[in-house]
């Protein structure tokens, strides 16, 4: 039952939009990151700007998933899954680059 749930269309184009979502939050870090790395700054101008970041990519994440859930009308299910996926694959791709 669940996988003909998940195999509309509707549920698929969801699960995209989860994945760009993370896709996005993804490209954040990374850019966040080579800034941090090029610039020379105090320790604390350095935690100030990680702080900001993880507020504003929290604030991008909930704020697009809302977006998508009640302007798009996406399915929530498929969404979140979709974002959950891309978010792990993120972690993985991290850990191993170590």
């Amino acid at each position: 039952m669940s996988i003909a749930y998940f195999s509309t269309l509707g549920a698929g184009l969801s699960a995209v939009y989860g994945g760009v979502i993370s896709l996005v939050n993804t490209w954040l870090v990374d850019r966040h990151t080579s800034k941090q790395k090029i610039m020379t700054m105090s320790v604390q101008a350095s935690i100030g700007m990680m702080a900001y970041s993880v507020i504003m990519r929290m604030a991008m994440v909930v704020g697009l998933t809302l977006v998508g859930y009640f302007y798009l009308a996406l399915n929530s299910e498929a969404l979140i899954i979709g974002l959950i996926l891309g978010l792990i694959g993120f972690l993985m791709d991290k850990v191993l680059q170590r």
